[in-house]
């Protein structure tokens, strides 16, 4: 089967065209395809075909919608193509090159990766290759929805991601003559476009031109200023001051020095791999992608992730960032600060920037400058894992509007200029189910519903937890849930009984810890071992031995830490604030508490976490 969706939407089997002709049916259809391999919720397709107020039996119409596209797929065993029914919705399973978007993104990716490898004249031919692909305006002929716009958008924004680098590369290549006549069609196409008009002044400047150069920047100055009331950005009036005045040092700023200086050839790619499958947050990506897609700013965009141990804030970030990776083709840098110190970071960034063998300046202020000085001027992605403060992230944020953060935090923190924070709470119970049956086999979870249910219910849907116990399930597949279940009564086996190789429960809670003082250490360890919740002030003032002012202040603090929930039920006692500790958390806290007693005299406890955090 092949779908074309860059242009006008066309299916076929062979050389027959089954094509819907109903325009639902169409809709469907297209946003299936264009999700192929991964599951689209039912909620998103209705969403899709009668926006935010669906009619009472929007439901059973898509069933019915569903099953008329089923009867266009291939009926015969030997096909690859299917549409299944999952839990919480449906999936259209077709290899990537039958779909013409797939063709399209698989040609960007090895394109870009020729780039990465040094080898510019095969990654032109290959981005030549993937825009011809397309046929016109994405999906043409196709009244689309809400859904199906976001989808469009997001295609078109890549498609003139892609012409630009496109012709970043002629010109590096020192083809100006032969891209003169495409740029000038291009920024006519999109006459707001500023890398294009960047590109365009460039290569007239090469070619002698420089009053055609100075028109192209007043065109698109009026364009700006009339149609959105903004002046130029730095780059563009950059490229003017110098063309006016006959600075030589213009020439630096064209590609075509850039890849004698070989600056261009091997931007740093050091994102971690993402996940096989991603399973829910559909609203927060969205949020998130959008802020990120933006165009350029006068400082980065920063993206903060927040959540409690365990709920998934590495993956999230990590998908997230192989999302939007595109848009960032000068490099992408990432940084754990649980496993290093801002100066190793940094380092490493530099590193991955400048060579190995780079000398660098002594102190972490002039080895920032050089970050912000590199970053001003491109569109760098810095992807910061485990913040915990922000002193921490400021020497490693990048300075250029066109560049964008995205940060992992184990607490609050008041970064400024945070285009969007991001709260990680709890996924509702059919994302944890479908998180579940992507690790576990779907036949094998809806044998066992009632049960799959018990065990979310168990771990308060902590994703980690339930990646754990799902892998526990998936090499040993003689266990059913219920007996995993039955090994999880009580809560002292949890630890072990969730132990993993890639999923470690304990140190995604005592990383939280390490960011602690010794004092609100010692009464989370004394909080989260008592008996009674949801705990108030004066409950913990008595466990504790303090007023009632320091023990808010503590509570508080693990709130912020993401150590402790505040209750947000029924107050039983007005005027006051109820905190409580979820079952994991509880249960890391006595192991933790107990290590610590039992690998230090007391006097030495607190040195415990200096020990037991990574060397710098």
């Amino acid at each position: 089967m092949r779908v074309r969706v860059l242009g006008q939407f066309e299916v076929a089997r062979g050389e027959e065209r089954i094509t819907p002709s109903q325009p639902k049916l169409r809709q469907l259809f297209a946003l299936l395809a264009l999700n192929a391999n991964n599951v689209v919720r039912a909620e998103q397709l209705i969403e899709e075909l009668w926006g935010p107020e669906p009619p009472s039996k929007a439901t059973g119409t898509l069933q019915t919608y569903m099953s008329h596209l089923r009867r266009l797929l291939p009926a015969d065993d030997a096909t690859v193509s299917l549409l299944h029914t999952r839990h919480v919705g449906y999936a259209l399973t077709l290899p990537e090159q039958d779909v013409d978007a797939g063709r399209f993104a698989g040609l960007v990716a090895r394109g870009r990766s020729e780039l990465d490898s040094g080898h510019v004249e095969s990654a032109s031919e290959v981005f030549r290759t993937a825009l011809a692909v397309w046929r016109g305006s994405a999906l043409s002929d196709v009244d689309a929805g809400p859904v199906l716009e976001h989808h469009i958008r997001s295609l078109e924004e890549t498609r003139v991601g892609v012409i630009d680098q496109r012709m970043e590369v002629e010109l590096m290549l020192g083809h100006h003559h032969e891209v003169i006549n495409d740029l000038s069609t291009l920024v006519r196409d999109y006459p707001a476009h500023e890398g294009l008009h960047v590109k365009l002044m460039m290569a007239l400047h090469l070619l002698g031109r420089r009053s055609e150069a100075l028109h192209v920047f007043q065109r698109i100055r009026s364009t700006l200023i009339d149609d959105l009331g903004l002046e130029p950005g730095q780059q563009l009036q950059q490229v003017h001051r110098g063309l006016l005045v006959g600075n030589p040092q213009i020439d630096a700023l064209t590609p075509t020095s850039a890849l004698r200086s070989g600056s261009w050839l091997e931007p740093p790619a050091q994102l971690p791999p993402d996940l096989p499958v991603f399973v829910g947050r559909t609203v927060e990506l969205a949020a998130a992608e959008g802020q990120l897609q933006q165009p350029s700013r006068s400082a980065p965009a920063v993206v903060s992730v927040v959540g409690p141990p365990g709920s998934g804030k590495t993956a999230f970030c990590t998908h997230l960032a192989h999302r939007v990776r595109a848009r960032f083709p000068h490099g992408q840098l990432h940084a754990d600060l649980a496993e290093q110190t801002p100066v190793e970071a940094l380092t490493g960034f530099l590193r991955a920037i400048r060579g190995t063998g780079a000398q660098l300046p002594d102190s972490i202020e002039e080895r920032s400058h050089l970050l912000r000085g590199w970053t001003a001027e491109r569109r760098v992605l810095v992807l910061i894992d485990n913040a915990v403060s922000t002193v921490e992230l400021a020497p490693l944020l990048p300075s250029g509007g066109g560049c964008a953060v995205i940060v992992s935090c184990r607490t609050r923190l008041p970064l400024r200029g945070t285009s969007l924070a991001v709260d990680l709470h709890p996924p509702a119970e059919d994302e944890a189910l479908e998180l579940l049956g992507s690790v576990i086999g779907w036949r094998r979870l809806r044998a066992e519903l009632p049960q799959a249910r018990r065990l979310i219910r168990l771990f308060e849907a902590s994703p980690m937890a339930l990646v754990a116990a799902a892998n526990r399930l998936a090499i040993r597949p003689h266990w059913t849930i219920a007996v995993l279940l039955d090994r999880l009564r009580h809560r002292r086996d949890w630890l072990d009984e969730l132990v993993n190789a890639r999923v470690d429960l304990l140190n995604s809670i005592e990383l939280s810890c390490r960011s602690l003082a010794p004092a609100h250490r010692d009464a989370f360890f004394r909080l989260a071992g008592a008996a009674s919740e949801p705990l108030t002030t004066r409950g913990a003032s008595a466990v504790l031995g303090c007023d009632q002012r320091t023990a808010e202040a503590i509570l508080e603090s693990l709130v912020e830490h993401q150590l402790a929930a505040v209750d947000r039920g029924p107050e039983a006692f007005p005027g006051q604030f109820h905190y409580r500790f979820s079952p994991l958390v509880r249960v890391a806290a006595s192991s933790l508490s107990q290590f610590a007693a039992a690998s230090a005299p007391p006097a030495e406890a607190n040195d415990f976490w200096i020990r037991r955090a990574p060397s710098a």
